[in-house]
């Protein structure tokens, strides 16, 4: 038996196998795990060159698979734009302050030179509202704005942004999308959902190699310190797709990065003939396929999200009374689209944040199985965030897999109670007791670049429930520790059907490793999201920290 190129030991191994073993010892061999157990399970691989590593008592995990994010982008608005981030996740409160920052970067940018922001939150501010677009145009009056709001689902543009891209009070709304008008017909600047987004950004200059490569290093570098060993990028388009590419050859690409195919701006051509989810890409298995890429709503804390019933309150003064939110497809057309991807076999992965939108993508699900049976490509909801009891019955006779935002639980949960939801929905908002007790094996993700990449803070999230404020909100949706790491290690890798690669600790497998100061299922929930990742360990090589 050949000998093993490490032994990892003195530490506590959490394997995340079926049983929920644990281990003090793991070898392995190459990029794969050959043997996990004790000192004894171990010593028979010991050869003369084998490398003992001591994990000092700390802990060893399968690698945190993040189950859903944008990758590239993540990296691009963090290394690109302006930091325009509200508390929580940034330092901003006020409209006062968020136009200092604005300004203060509108004098370090070129006159007539784009000025792009990201991370606006106008319910995150005090005076929770929209700039108006007069108060934009004095704001930024010789630079094209473009400032992005948190969910990714919306813009605030200036008259100049506006104005390249040819978009005046008498331009159509695109299909899926909307160029928000006042009562008076009068644009006001805020463009919502990505058809629009996109209608605006298409006037600025574009991504050179150049700075998606910029992008690709920083979000490596983001990704890896919180422990990610598989990433995963929700949309990438025809461009990213070769940058990609070019990005894995620099060596850039140090973790796994899944590509999910973005519906209406994606090559199919360029994907290979069988697109079965997990496929890699690479001989090396840094890019991997995923699931092809659509969307049904927006954001709820966006007002886009598409809903049963009405939002429990309107902060925007824009939108009429019983506002729901709305679709971006038809029931109908979501259907075709993705019974058409399903016999072609495409996993299919669909954003669904409101009740409404759920129904839609379920009963697309549905009629895609009925179309042609037999098949588990475990299609995927993205978000799932208001799923309803009834929904969640249906999720479990489909197959489909629910990807959880659980964060928000932490990030908008106050306003998801006090302003969008009210305090019902809001309690049970990425309902996770629910769906375990259903024995749905479902996932959590981070969405980044929404939220800041951090596997442990969707553990801590899911445990405890605990909004910004302190608010425990729904605490009959709490999990156990173990099963949200699940729902980042096993799960995940389950959820792209990589369960025979991924997400455990055992022989055969990825020795995809994160290693913890502390183990997560000793110390005292509260205390979850403080544990620090120590190393990461991609193939057995080190990418992050020490081992």
């Amino acid at each position: 038996m050949p000998a093993a190129t490490h032994i990892y030991h003195n530490g506590t191994i959490l394997t995340m196998d079926s049983r929920a073993s644990t281990a003090s010892c793991l070898a392995v061999r190459g990029d794969r795990i050959a043997a996990v157990g004790g000192p004894d399970d171990v010593a028979p691989l010991r050869g003369p060159d084998t490398r003992l590593v001591d994990l000092k008592g700390r802990t060893m995990l399968p690698g945190f698979y993040d189950c859903h994010s944008h990758y590239m982008r993540a990296g691009m608005y963090n290394a690109l734009y302006l930091d325009a981030f509200a508390a929580p996740i940034g330092s901003l409160k006020t409209l006062a302050e968020l136009a200092g920052r604005i300004r203060a970067g509108a004098v370090e940018t070129p006159k007539g030179e784009w000025l792009l922001c990201a991370g606006y939150d106008d319910t995150g501010l005090a005076e929770k509202r929209h700039f108006s677009l007069a108060e934009l145009d004095a704001l930024v009056p010789e630079h094209p704005l473009f400032l992005r709001h948190i969910s990714g689902h919306s813009a605030l543009c200036n008259s100049l942004a506006l104005a390249a891209a040819g978009i005046g009070p008498d331009t159509p709304d695109p299909t899926g999308g909307l160029f928000r008008r006042g009562p008076d017909g009068a644009l006001t600047g805020l463009v919502e959902e990505p058809a629009a987004m996109d209608r605006v950004l298409e006037a600025a200059p574009a991504m050179t190699g150049e700075l998606w490569l910029i992008s690709a290093r920083r979000a490596c570098e983001d990704y890896l310190a919180k422990g990610v060993t598989t990433a995963h990028d929700g949309g990438v388009t025809t461009a990213m797709w070769h940058n990609y590419f070019k990005a894995h050859a620099a060596g850039i690409i140090r973790n796994r990065v899944q590509l999910l195919p973005k519906h209406g701006l994606f090559d199919f051509s360029l994907a290979p003939r069988d697109p079965a989810p997990g496929g890699w890409l690479t001989g090396d298995g840094k890019l991997s396929l995923g699931a092809v890429k659509l969307f049904q709503d927006g954001s709820i804390q966006g007002y886009t999200g598409y809903l049963s019933n009405p939002y429990h309150k309107l902060l925007d003064a824009g939108l009429p009374g019983q506002w729901r939110g709305y679709a971006i497809h038809t029931r109908a057309a979501l259907a075709e689209l993705i019974t058409g991807y399903h016999k072609k076999g495409w996993q299919v992965a669909v954003h669904a944040n409101g009740d409404a939108a759920i129904d839609d993508v379920l009963e697309a699900y549905e009629q895609a199985q009925k179309a042609l049976p037999d098949v588990n490509r475990r299609h995927i909801i993205i978000h799932c965030q208001t799923a309803r009891e009834d929904q969640l019955d249906r999720i479990r006779r489909l197959g489909v897999v629910p990807s959880f935002f659980v964060v928000h639980t932490y990030y908008w949960g106050d306003r998801h109670h006090e302003i969008f939801l009210g305090p019902d929905r809001a309690g049970r908002i990425n309902p996770l007791r629910s769906a375990l007790e259903r024995r749905i094996p479902f996932t959590n993700h981070n969405d980044s670049a929404v939220t800041p990449m951090d596997p442990l803070l969707s553990v801590w999230s899911a445990v405890n429930r605990r909004t910004a404020s302190g608010r425990v909100l729904g605490e009959e949706q709490t999990i156990p520790v173990l099963e949200a790491l699940r729902s980042v290690t096993t799960w995940g890798a389950r959820q792209f059907h990589e369960e025979r690669l991924k997400g455990s600790l055992e022989p055969g497998k990825l020795a995809d490793m994160t290693i913890l100061a502390e183990n997560p299922l000793a110390v005292a929930p509260r205390r979850l999201r403080d544990i620090s990742v120590v190393g990461v360990l991609v193939g057995n090589e080190l990418m992050f920290g020490e081992c």
